[in-house]
């Protein structure tokens, strides 16, 4: 949305940059599931382990990597997982969805977040390193977003507290961002001579995908090395773009385009658009094997814009992350 809802029975979150799981524990075992129902336990076995300690439940949250500003960044967490170097990772909760054999689902998000603290409260001190609490903030929404957007962060997720879970897209939940940050789905690559140059996307559209444009940013090394593998694996010998504007050339200027099965989708961060609806100072921030390409059906939006109404904010809410100490003006984490 352009920006968060105002009035009462709202709860504003900050949108942490990382991947969505729910971890299930069931006697003594843990399970940790992605949005598209794979099973992750493997990939994070430091979580999985201290999961396996906590009471029987189902949790919703988001899985960070934490850089050295103490900031959640997507592409260390793409890196971690590359170099199966999980064990700094941190979970951090925002809903409880069962607890033990009882479904939480149709009670207001209200009771279920602390329903959530009391569970966290409850799990063995040893077995709380990975796990973090997020709580909600109820000041005006424009507030906290523009809090978040001062301390670089993706933006905040308001979420209704009266609310029950509910899966897939809602009205009860609202993102709203600071920057240009969006799932595309990978339609093709272009190479010259043997040296990758760019990533060519869309989004999901009868028939195919529409084009939105090139990524010819963000390529660090790290990232290529879970990249390139993924690329080759989606091979394809047709185009999967359609529509006017759809790209068709396999060679041109001695650029050499390879075209993929519309599967991969990955995180970009962008500057807008340009007047014929190309992707505008595209980066590669990696990929989401979380996410199914049929879900990526939207064009990427603008970053949201400040509150005509509200101006700049002159006292900004104090954001923190789940067992973190903010400082004036800066959100850090802490142990």
């Amino acid at each position: 949305v352009d920006r968060p809802p105002q009035g009462q029975g709202w709860g504003h979150e900050v949108k942490f940059d990382g991947y969505r799981l729910q971890v299930r524990v069931e006697d003594g075992k843990a399970r940790i599931r992605t949005r598209k129902g794979l099973d992750w336990s493997t990939k994070f076995p430091d979580l999985a382990a201290d999961a396996a300690q906590w009471p029987d439940a189902v949790v919703d949250g988001e899985l960070c990597a934490l850089a050295e500003d103490h900031m959640p960044d997507f592409s260390a967490l793409q890196a971690a997982i590359s170099d199966g170097d999980t064990g700094d990772l941190v979970y951090f909760a925002f809903d409880l969805l069962f607890e033990g054999p009882e479904d939480l689902r149709k009670l207001p998000l209200s009771h279920r977040k602390a329903r959530l603290q009391a569970y966290l409260d409850r799990i063995p001190k040893a077995a709380r390193n990975r796990i973090r609490y997020v709580d909600h903030f109820a000041s005006t929404g424009q507030a906290v977003l523009e809090s978040a957007c001062r301390m670089d962060l993706e933006g905040v997720i308001s979420k209704k507290l009266d609310a029950p879970y509910s899966e897939g897209r809602s009205n009860t939940w609202l993102k709203s961002k600071c920057r240009g940050r969006d799932e595309v789905v990978i339609g093709g690559w272009t190479s010259e001579g043997d040296r990758f140059r760019s990533l060519i996307v869309g989004v999901k559209d009868k028939g195919g995908l529409r084009h939105l444009g090139r990524v010819g940013t963000g390529y660090a090394q790290p990232l290529m090395k879970t990249l390139l593998p993924a690329l080759k694996t989606a091979a394809s010998d047709d185009s999967p773009f359609v529509g006017k504007g759809a790209p068709r050339k396999t060679r041109s200027g001695g650029i050499t385009t390879h075209w993929l099965k519309p599967v991969l989708v990955a995180e970009i961060e962008h500057g807008g658009y340009t007047d014929t609806g190309s992707l505008r100072q595209a980066a590669f921030k990696g990929l989401r094997e979380d996410k199914a390409a049929a879900e990526v059906t939207e064009k990427p939006q603008a970053p949201s814009k400040p509150s005509k109404e509200t101006g700049t904010v002159s006292s900004p809410p104090q954001l923190s992350i789940p067992g973190e100490k903010a400082t004036k003006g800066r959100l850090v984490i802490s142990g």
